[in-house]
């Protein structure tokens, strides 16, 4: 199954539609050894020692409804002292998924009146539905992008504050010491 034309993830797992039981799939997503650390990369982290979702998958014609958790390990930098600590992610997931066509479809029928009913059917959910392309939905990339969502974007390890350090940072950017700690000056 060479999936070339999709933009490179470093986490796959395409699940046909078709493929999916009415009554729910029990589907589990894993990122083997070798594919942590341009998942680390990807989401800007110092390190990710695992990461696993698990997810329960129920179709209804060409919709499918996803339930699931996914449990992360991983290592982010402190924005305050740089230095890595450990974090722990339990993140709950859930997502509806539509054919690409349908989405289109009920966007360009919410301009006619007539169509009120179904819109309102099909978006009294917060969100629209994601998108399935051709058919496939990749469980590798909605896991990172659930866990991306997850991440604290000002990671702090416990126990520090800015005060406590704001005389000693210097000017350099946080980004700037990120690379020097992955050049291991």
């Amino acid at each position: 199954m060479a999936h070339d034309h999709l933009p490179a993830s470093p986490l796959k797992h395409p699940i046909r539609v078709e493929a999916i039981r009415p009554r729910g799939s029990e589907v589990v997503v894993r990122a083997e050894a070798e594919q942590l650390p341009a998942i680390a990369v990807q989401l800007g982290l110092v390190s990710v020692e695992a990461l696993e979702g698990r997810y329960t998958l129920t179709r209804n014609g060409e919709r499918v409804k996803l339930d699931g958790r996914i449990a992360a390990r991983l290592h982010q930098a402190c924005v305050v002292t740089l230095e890595p600590f450990p974090v722990q992610l339990d993140v709950p997931v859930q997502l509806d998924f539509a054919p690409e066509e349908d989405i289109a479809a009920f966007a360009r029928r919410n301009d006619r009146d007539d169509a009120e009913i179904d819109i309102e059917v099909l978006l009294n959910e917060e969100d629209p539905p994601e998108p399935i392309v051709e058919g496939v939905i990749d469980l590798g990339s909605v896991t990172l992008e659930f866990l991306a969502l997850a991440l604290d974007p000002y990671p702090r390890k416990p126990g520090v504050s800015f005060e406590s350090s704001a005389g000693d940072t210097g000017t350099e950017s946080p980004f700037a010491a990120l690379a020097k700690l992955k050049r291991g000056d």
